[in-house]
């Protein structure tokens, strides 16, 4: 076999290769996305309880919300968490795509940085859902205490 059909065909195997994180590079899109709704509803709701609060003469009802403000500002601390380690997860994902393509090219050993930018991303990406899992954790007992459903008894 030639040499240009050889790297040819390794060029084929390194894109091959490179598609599984690319895949999953559209997956943590996918949870930008969640996490982006999220919160726009926590501004959303912290805009609407700030309006309340200035416009209320009643002190009581004042504590009542900032106790609920200061919900949805843990709320949107673990939101932040989140898409801070989804989005450098993903830039490390990058990399690994980039190395890929970068080592074919250049014939450089960079299999431990390959390894390890990879390693990096799931462990940002895990702590990214375990972020997203403690906003959710916050949000749940903001409802048991009676913030959201008060009027429902």
């Amino acid at each position: 076999m030639s040499n240009d059909i050889v790297n040819i065909l390794t060029m084929a195997k390194v894109i091959q290769t490179a598609v599984a994180p690319v895949f999953l590079i559209t997956g943590i899109a996918a949870t930008l996305g969640v996490l982006s709704n999220r919160l726009a509803r926590i501004t959303d709701r912290a805009r609407l309880l700030d309006r309340k609060v200035n416009s209320s003469q009643d002190d009581a009802l004042k504590a009542s919300l900032c106790t609920e403000m200061r919900a949805l500002l843990k709320r949107s601390r673990c939101i932040h968490i989140a898409f801070s380690m989804s989005v450098l997860s993903a830039l490390l994902v990058c990399a690994v795509v980039m190395l890929l393509f970068t080592s074919h090219l250049y014939k450089i050993p960079v299999g431990i940085t390959l390894s390890s930018c990879f390693i990096a991303a799931m462990m940002l990406l895990m702590g990214a859902f375990l972020a997203l899992l403690a906003e959710v954790f916050l949000a749940t007992r903001s409802m048991r205490r009676g913030m959201i459903f008060k009027d429902l008894e």
